[in-house]
């Protein structure tokens, strides 16, 4: 017994004397150029520099007046992008609208700093199938819903990358517009799908799903509305992605809705700017209208 009361501070003191201290550096991402750029086929190319800071709430990162932004089509210069005034916002761009199949290469240089830069590829348009819209009771009894189904044609042996989104176009009339105005409206839903990710928690306003369970096949995807509303008009999006901009897109719709969650995992936002923050991703938007 005697025995046993001696060796424990024995072992207490070399428990602590073995014990190290290590400093991990976590990398700083304040202070960085930040070099957004989503390029769509058949669109101007525009682009938009800032630097990044320590933020909070819904504050904006500090814009850059004076760079310059080299464009480059398949590795050949094409044209430097000019500044322009949007909203009391600086942005770039182009002359010309980018072409599918074209990498194009974005170098900025913003003074202070080691020139950004980031390149990708226009992708070719989605190929879609069937889609039409249903009127389904409400669960709670007040109005309808929308039922959206929508066929995509993936092509087999290649990766590919999608999102869809979902407008309603309502006519309102009143005394003095008897004619009426359109107005597009964007409709948030739920989705029971795999590739959805979220498992039908919440209504939101984009759907984004890869190809690895469906490579060469025709999936329906099914959207039932957040809202009730006649849906006689509906206006389905679908946007082919490459990896990068699926990724930065994706990545950063995660992490709006993980990144305030105490119990989740922090989602870190894709980048695939050199020497700073940002992307450069490209797309390609179709739109297709359907009625009941």
């Amino acid at each position: 017994m005697k025995t046993r009361i001696l060796l424990f501070p024995v072992l207490l003191l070399l428990f602590y004397s073995c014990k190290k201290t290590i400093t991990i550096n976590l990398p700083e991402e304040a202070n960085k150029p930040v070099l957004n750029l989503l390029m769509s086929k058949d669109s101007l190319i525009i682009a938009r520099v800032t630097v990044s800071s320590r933020t909070s709430g819904n504050d904006i990162f500090p814009e850059v007046k004076e760079a310059t932004l080299k464009l480059y089509e398949n590795g050949t210069f094409k044209e430097n992008l000019a500044p322009f005034l949007l909203a009391d916002l600086t942005y770039y761009k182009g002359t010309s609208k980018a072409v599918a199949g074209a990498t194009y290469r974005v170098v900025a240089s913003v003074p202070g700093y080691e020139d950004v830069e980031g390149s990708d590829f226009i992708p070719e348009q989605a190929s879609v199938g069937e889609m039409s819209v249903k009127l389904v009771k409400d669960n709670d009894g007040w109005g309808s819903k929308g039922n959206i189904s929508v066929v995509l044609h993936d092509k087999a042996g290649e990766k590919n990358y999608y999102r869809i989104r979902l407008y309603e176009l309502v006519t309102l009339k009143d005394a003095v517009d008897t004619v009426g105005t359109t107005y597009k409206f964007k409709v948030d839903f739920q989705t029971n799908e795999l590739q959805d990710g979220i498992f039908n928690k919440e209504s939101e306003w984009d759907f984004y799903t890869d190809d690895a369970l469906f490579d060469g096949r025709s999936p329906r995807f099914n959207f039932i509305t957040g809202r009730g509303g006649e849906f006689k008009k509906v206006i389905v999006e679908v946007t082919s992605l490459t990896y990068s901009s699926y990724s930065y897109l994706h990545s950063s719709f995660m992490a709006r809705l993980k990144n305030e969650d105490p119990l989740s995992e922090r989602v870190i936002v894709f980048n695939n700017i050199l020497n700073g923050l940002g992307i450069v991703g490209g797309m390609a938007i179709k739109e297709y209208l359907i009625m009941p």
